[in-house]
Formats: structure tokens, sequence, C-alpha cells
């Protein structure tokens, strides 16, 4: 009995890790774009870019300043995530 469970177990432990591991790559992508994003629009808000800079960093197709902060506004009071 005790042969049976240690392979079951060893398989098992491998399955769990490995679908661990690839949520996690997806999740650690998908934050670091949202970082960036925030980063941007942070910088933008604090002077320290200007709003060219700030549409072509986030590739965005905007017109005015008041396009930009419409779509900064999300990120400024979202989290730091890392």
């Amino acid at each position: 009995m005790k042969r049976l469970l240690v392979p079951l177990l060893a398989l098992s432990t491998i399955f769990l890790a490995s679908c661990t591991n690839n949520s996690n790559k997806i999740d650690t992508q998908k934050i670091s774009e949202t970082q960036k994003q925030r980063e941007v629009c942070l910088d933008w808000y604090g002077y320290r870019i200007d709003t060219k800079k700030a549409t072509n960093d986030l590739n965005l197709k905007v017109e005015t300043e008041s396009e930009l902060m419409a779509y900064c506004d999300f990120f400024k009071n979202v989290a730091d995530t890392k």
C-alpha cells in the first residue's frame, strides 16, 4: 500500500505545482502591464512627463488632456501590487 501511495502523492504534487506556476505567470504579466500604466499616469499627474509622452507611452490616441485624465483616473487610486 505504501508503494502505491508515494508515487501517487508525488504525481499529485507535481501536477499542483505546474498548475500553480502557470497561473502565476499569467497574473504577473497582467500586473506588470497595469503597474506600467499606473506609473505613467502618476508621472503625468506629477508633471514629470508631458501629455504627448504620456499618450505615446500608453499607446493612446487621445486628442486632449481631459481625455487622458479620464483614462488615468482609473489608475490614480489603484494600490501598488508589488
